[in-house]
């Protein structure tokens, strides 16, 4: 987690809320409404007859928004190419918070209050009992001065604060800090949180607040394993609360929360191929044009949570899957089992297969650099000749590996399988790549390459002449390999 400098509380009049706002807006926060939900069964009771909540509708150039926030707001708009259709209205006002609905599943997306959208803030949370809890997906809003050094960690996760420190933050930070329209997609500051904590008495006791650690800050990649658990976050909380609504916001900008809420679709929905497809384009239609940045950054990882949301669900599942996912399955127990000795799952019941989900999501990074490789031999790598391909549908091994030497079928020169120079040809055919486990000198295959390509055809296996589109190689000799082909590519 990236260490950030705590950012003075102190300011001047003119950036800070007066006392006199802020006791009005706490008496606010405190009253309570018709839609004071303090009863856990009151809430399921009124959600189900809640208002739905209510849109800008239409993709208004000059909505109409609060006086406070107007200037503001409306560089906001055109600095990002905000979609104000998708904008939800409070008390006839437009807000900067929008609904985004991926394939069923509804999520409010905005960046953290400013002091100016309080009111309409607290007001939309009141109002709307759908809204069960607030993501914050950037460190640092509210963490511990233990946290921030290190000394409470224990790992990336969400950690529940209370709703009310995070209100009275929003009253109390900077007005000029915060201004929506200021740099970057996500450039981040540290507000100031004070010692004192806003008590609510009621109106806001059924909405949680969950912020993420262990995410970068700024406009930095995103690793996978972080979206992952980011995700998984938000989707654990609406698989245990039907009919909820998540608010996933970030310190700064737009793109963040996007690609967390898109994070969480994958995860509900299976790691289903065509919201997959649409992520990128569905942000961007609903939200903004700067909306899809985290996701592109990220395209892989996406893939990534998509597959492994796939084989998870699968494995939660009556009956089997197919026989390529469970051939996937079964690559990754064996690979992962065997470097946690402690862990022993027979995968063959069905609760040792849930038990095998669980483990498996809770080990993103142990499972992803799996299924990017397509399930590869342990110590191996491939050595692309062309284009790279997707290999997450793995690799179709033809016969078993061989533990001694045999035949090079080119120079029909015996070959030891453990020698540094010994490859293995990687085919593409009809069933995706294909591996038939036979060994070949590199020099072999360098010659080979050369006379495929002074035919002006692909490489191809000598024996099946399927075409060869990588090699199998030891991943700690790909690097030299490697040379001995680029001086001949085209």
């Amino acid at each position: 987690m990236s260490q950030v400098s705590p950012v003075s509380c102190a300011s001047s009049a003119t950036d800070s809320p007066s006392l006199e706002t802020s006791t009005t807006m706490a008496a606010d926060f405190k009253r309570v409404t018709s839609h004071d939900l303090r009863d856990r069964a009151a809430s399921s009771q009124n959600t189900a007859v809640a208002p739905s909540i209510s849109l800008w509708e239409y993709d208004d150039p000059t909505p109409g928004w609060a006086a406070p926030l107007r200037e503001t707001a409306q560089a906001w708009v055109e600095r990002y190419g905000v979609n104000t259709a998708t904008l939800i209205r409070v008390d006839g006002e437009c807000t900067r918070f929008a609904l985004l609905e991926l394939d069923g599943h509804r999520f409010i997306v905005g960046p953290t209050a400013t002091p100016s959208e309080a009111h309409s803030l607290t007001h939309m949370l009141k109002t709307t009992p759908q809204i069960g809890a607030i993501f914050c997906v950037e460190p640092g809003t509210m963490q511990r001065p233990r946290e921030r050094d290190g000394g409470a960690s224990d790992g990336a996760g969400y950690r529940e604060r209370p709703v009310g420190d995070y209100i009275a933050r929003v009253t109390r930070r900077g007005g000029r800090r915060s201004a929506p329209g200021a740099q970057g997609h996500d450039a981040g500051m540290l507000p100031c949180v004070t010692s004192g904590r806003l008590h609510l008495d009621g109106g806001l006791s059924h909405v949680q607040f969950m912020e993420f650690t262990g995410m970068e800050r700024f406009d930095t990649p995103i690793d996978g394993a972080a979206l992952w658990r980011a995700g998984k976050g938000v989707a654990g909380f609406m698989r245990a609360h039907p009919g909820k609504i998540p608010l996933v916001c970030s310190e700064r900008g737009i793109a963040r929360p996007c690609a967390v809420i898109a994070s969480a679709a994958l995860q509900l929905r299976g790691g289903d191929a065509r919201l997959r497809s649409l992520l990128a384009h569905e942000v961007v239609r609903q939200r903004a044009e700067a909306s899809d940045h985290h996701i592109n950054v990220a395209a892989r990882s996406f893939d990534l949570i998509a597959e492994l949301s796939r084989l998870t669900t699968m494995l939660r599942e009556p009956g089997r899957g197919d026989t390529r996912s469970e051939r996937k399955v079964h690559i990754l127990r064996q690979q992962l089992m065997g470097k946690d000795l402690g862990v022993r799952i027979d995968w063959q019941s069905g609760e040792g297969r849930r038990r095998l989900a669980d483990y498996l999501e809770a080990n993103f990074e142990k499972v992803s650099p799996l299924l990017a490789s397509g399930g590869l031999p342990p110590g191996t790598a491939m050595l692309w000749l062309r284009d790279e391909l997707d290999v997450l549908n793995g690799i179709r091994f033809l016969s078993p590996a061989y533990v001694d030497g045999h035949t090079d079928r080119i120079s029909q020169e015996a070959i030891a399988v453990n020698d540094p120079n010994a490859v293995r040809l990687v085919s593409f055919d009809d069933y995706g790549l294909t591996c038939d486990n036979k060994y070949y000198d590199v020099s072999s295959v360098t010659g080979w390459y050369r006379h495929c390509l002074g035919a002006s055809k692909p490489l191809s296996n000598p024996v099946s002449r399927a075409p060869v589109v990588a090699l199998l190689v030891r991943a700690s000799e790909k690097a030299r390999l490697e040379a001995q082909f680029r001086r001949w590519q085209v």
